[in-house]
């Protein structure tokens, strides 16, 4: 699975982030971009990453709203950050709003024998005080 990038600025007048690149599939391809930008201070410009083009120009609302994104500062990203595939789709996931790790967890009883009588035997201990949950 390919991890896309792309840089954005942080522009001084609207204190807002802007794409300063395209989407980017090349690790070295990036870092020639950044050397391009050795100018700019590095607080100023920002790497996004995804799993897919189509998220991106979601993150960059979300980021401009103050909300988390999987991005990180150039300095973050120059100083030895590496993202790998796994954190990626982990954070892409708990970031997603159609995750469910908002909505209530609803328990119902297993409805195989062994394991009800072993949710019987916990409940009891905890009614009777043997057992703190």
């Amino acid at each position: 699975m390919l991890i896309y990038y792309r840089v954005a600025f942080k522009v001084a007048h609207t204190q807002s982030w802007q794409w300063r690149s395209s989407s980017l599939t090349s690790l070295p391809t990036l870092f020639t971009l950044l050397r391009a930008y050795h100018g700019i201070p590095c607080d100023r410009i920002r790497i996004f990453f995804s799993s897919s083009e189509k998220g991106m120009e979601e993150m960059l609302v979300k980021e401009n709203e103050g909300q988390i994104t999987s991005s990180l500062t150039a300095d973050q990203f120059l100083t030895g950050y590496r993202v790998n595939t796994p954190e990626v789709t982990r954070l892409e996931l708990e970031l997603s709003t159609a995750s469910d790790h908002d909505v209530p967890y609803e328990f119902t009883l297993p409805t195989n024998l062994s394991q009800l009588l072993a949710w019987t035997k916990l409940m009891v201990k905890v009614r009777s005080g043997e057992l703190v949950p």
